[in-house]
Formats: C-alpha cells, sequence, structure tokens
C-alpha cells in the first residue's frame, strides 16, 4: 500500500533537476555573452576580429533552432537536451585550453566559436518538449513553472553578467571559459541522470518510416500554418520582435548619449528592464489565477501598457523617469513568454514539438535584426523622438487589427478541451496514442 501510494504520489526531482539545467544554461549563456568578446579581444588585440567573433557566433541561430527542432523530434528531447548540452561544454573548453597549449589561430577560433552556438542551440527546444511531462508528473500548474522557466535567460543575464565581469576582472578572461564550460557539462548531467522521460513514440519510428528530413520540417511548418492559435502568436511575436529588438539595443543607448548626455545612464536603463522583467516574469504564476487568467486580454493588455509607456519617452522625461517607465515596460512584458510557451505546450502534438519550437523561434529572431536596422535608419534620418513614438503607435494598430481575430480566443481554452480549430498536419497520424484522450499532449 505504501510502494503504491509513493509510486503514484508527484516526482519533483525531474523537474527541478530540468529547472536547474535551463538556470545553469542561461548563466552560461550570460557568461559567454561577457567573456566572449573579451576574450577576443584580449587574445588578439583586433576590434575588428572581435566584432566578425560576435557575428561568427550569432550566424547560427538563424537556422540551428530550426535544423535542431527536426533532430530533437526525431531522437527525443533528453536525448538532444544531453548531446547538445554535452558538446557545447567541449567545445568551449577547447578554446583556452588550445590557446594555453598548441595555440589557437584566429580561423579555429572562429570555427570554435560557429560550431559552440551550432550545437547549443537545440538544447533550448530539447528542454522545452521536456518540460510538459515533468510538470505534469510533478502534480504543477503550466503557468506557474513556466514563469520559473522563462525567468532563467533573463534572471541569468542580470545577475550572471555582473558575476562574470567580476570573475573576468579578478582571473582573466579563460576562467570565465571554463566556467561557460562546466556549466554546460552539468545541465547535460543533470538531464541525463535525473529527467527520467520517455520518448515519443513518434520520434523514433521516424527513423526508419518517416518522411524524411525535410518532410518532417515541412510538417512543422504545417501544423503552424493549419493550428490557427499557433500561427496566429507566431504572427504576432514576429512582428512585435521587430518592434522590441529596437527598444534596448538602439533607442536607449541613443536616449543616454543624445539627450541626457550620459553613458552611465544606459547601464541603470538595462538593469531596470532586465529586473523588471524577472519580476513581471515571476508573477506571472500567481496572477494567471485570476487578474491574468485571460490570455487573449493579457497578450493585448501587456503590449497597450508597454506601448503607452514607450510613448512617454518622446516627452524626455529626465534620467529618473525613464530608469522607472523601463522598469515598468519589464513588468509589463514579464508574463508574455510564460503565457505564450503555456498555450503552445497545451496545443502542440508531443511528436511535434521540438520542431514547433525550433520554427517559432527561428521566426521570431529573423525579425529582430531588421527591426534595429529599421530604426536606426530612421533615427538617422528624422533623429530618436519620431521613430519612439511611430514604433510605439505600430503596437496599437496591431493590438487594433488583431483584436477580433477568431483564432486568438483559442488561446484561453484549457487542457482537457477538444481541439476545435486544428487540422492534422500531412502525414501525421491523427489518432491518439494509446492511454491519451484526444486532446493533444
Amino acid at each position: 500500500m505504501t510502494e503504491t501510494t509513493a509510486t503514484a504520489g508527484p516526482r519533483r526531482r525531474p523537474l527541478v533537476a530540468l529547472l536547474t539545467a535551463q538556470y545553469l544554461s542561461a548563466f552560461g549563456n550570460a557568461i559567454t555573452i561577457v567573456t566572449v568578446p573579451l576574450y577576443v579581444l584580449h587574445t588578439t588585440g583586433s576590434t575588428a576580429t572581435t566584432g566578425l567573433a560576435g557575428f561568427i557566433g550569432a550566424l547560427p541561430l538563424i537556422f540551428a533552432g530550426a535544423v535542431g527542432g527536426v533532430l530533437v523530434d526525431r531522437f527525443g528531447g533528453r536525448r538532444l537536451s544531453v548531446l547538445s548540452d554535452l558538446f557545447a561544454g567541449i567545445l568551449v573548453l577547447l578554446i583556452p585550453l588550445l590557446d594555453a597549449t598548441t595555440g589557437l589561430p584566429i580561423p579555429l577560433l572562429l570555427a570554435l566559436l560557429f560550431a559552440r552556438t551550432v550545437v547549443a542551440t537545440p538544447a533550448t527546444a530539447a528542454r522545452m518538449t521536456l518540460l510538459k511531462p515533468v510538470i505534469e508528473d510533478a502534480g504543477a500548474r503550466l503557468e506557474s513553472v513556466n514563469s520559473w522557466y522563462q525567468a532563467a535567460p533573463r534572471l541569468g543575464l542580470v545577475a550572471g553578467a555582473p558575476l562574470a565581469g567580476v570573475l573576468i576582472a579578478a582571473s582573466g578572461s579563460a576562467v570565465g571559459m571554463y566556467v561557460d564550460a562546466a556549466t554546460f557539462l552539468v545541465a547535460a548531467a543533470l538531464v541525463a541522470f535525473a529527467v527520467p522521460v520517455a520518448e515519443p513514440r513518434k520520434s523514433r519510428a521516424a527513423k526508419t518510416d518517416g518522411p524524411g528530413f525535410i518532410g518532417e520540417l515541412r510538417e512543422g511548418l504545417a501544423l503552424i500554418r493549419t493550428m490557427p492559435v499557433i500561427g496566429a502568436m507566431t504572427a504576432f511575436v514576429v512582428v512585435t520582435n521587430f518592434l522590441d529588438d529596437a527598444f534596448t539595443p538602439l533607442f536607449l543607448p541613443v536616449y543616454a548619449q543624445d539627450v541626457l548626455h550620459s553613458s552611465a545612464a544606459l547601464g541603470w536603463f538595462l538593469g531596470a528592464v532586465g529586473i523588471g522583467a524577472i519580476v513581471g516574469t515571476f508573477l506571472y504564476g500567481p496572477a494567471s489565477r485570476n487578474i491574468l487568467s485571460n490570455r487573449r486580454y493579457t497578450l493585448f493588455g501587456c503590449f497597450a501598457v508597454v506601448a503607452l509607456l514607450r510613448m512617454s519617452l518622446y516627452f524626455e522625461p529626465g534620467a529618473v523617469g525613464v530608469t522607472v517607465i523601463c522598469f515598468l515596460v519589464g513588468v509589463a512584458g514579464g508574463p508574455l513568454n510564460p503565457m505564450l510557451s503555456t498555450v503552445m505546450l497545451e496545443r502542440v502534438p508531443e511528436e511535434l514539438r521540438g520542431r514547433v519550437f525550433g520554427l517559432t523561434g527561428a521566426m521570431a529572431l529573423t525579425s529582430a535584426p531588421l527591426g534595429v536596422l529599421t530604426a536606426g535608419w530612421l533615427v538617422d534620418l528624422s533623429g530618436l523622438r519620431v521613430p519612439m513614438l511611430c514604433f510605439s503607435l505600430v503596437y496599437l494598430v496591431l493590438i487594433a487589427v488583431s483584436w477580433r481575430w477568431p483564432s486568438l480566443r483559442a488561446m484561453d481554452e484549457r487542457p482537457g478541451e477538444p481541439e476545435r480549430d486544428t487540422k492534422t498536419p500531412p502525414d501525421t497520424d491523427p489518432e491518439p496514442s494509446p492511454g491519451e484522450g484526444a486532446t493533444v499532449r
């Protein structure tokens, strides 16, 4: 009797291990952001090479997520998460080891940075495919765990970047690379030994009788097109990322330099946005029970508040005013990622999660550089205030246009309700697997 009860009870160890791996990965990424440019600059003494290293390291993000998503669904999220973190850790470890022993030519350094991003990127989609099963095993709420899970990148950046700076100042940039490698390797070990999630049946079958790599990629695209709620959310995020990613890397630095004539103010602005985002992300879990229970209103409301707050910068408040606005922008935007990932985990079939998370992430990333480029051109053409106002107004126009989209109303259908707005993607099995209900997992 005791054994049966213990077996049937919630298992929280896999969930804790997966969350810990996610936070270690986020902390490692923050160290990478600080360490890699300083390491390249220290070893080469060339700012041009440092810039090239940053470009080479970021380039695979455009395609590695989509390609990695297919591999996740084919070989399983747990296996890809472990292999991705393991190989990324080894590649990062090779950089300081080679530099200290045989030497590290610039082409080899760039190749290692490129390969590190290629192999590390699929881990994001892989861990997302593991999240729902371990949440169900732990008896937890999707919204609550997603708020903790999605807070990791923001907390990692706010806490990890300053710690990386202190570590590098005290011990040198090579130590930062070793710490970065260690975070990958520990994350791989946690998932390998503490997250015993059974791989989807279809991921094993795809190796022998599936439609092939390109066919599997098309299946992911087909789901995004034919499942209206996923397609609508993806389109919404692509547009908002175009607008969002001009704010932090462009508008805020120009505002600090040209309006306030203080480069130090930028640090306060970025810190306020990051801390606000952490607060907003953590608050979504409890707030999703009542205040933010309607997801569609939460989506529109958060973006409307962000738009109005950014519009207020048109009146050029002082440093304190901008810092407060940045904090509130972070709080308002915090609930969005955990809410959207909750909807996707509820709606996307288990055997397609890797592809869908990889593809939607890649789509979102492609619009961000275009937003920064467009904003920079507009600022050069007409100054800062008008582009900031226009970008904020586009938020409100987007909300007005999409307010009546019936597909976004499906965001509020909870698990257990029949999925009425979807079509079966080509070459997939429409019947539920044994032991599963009619709804997708």
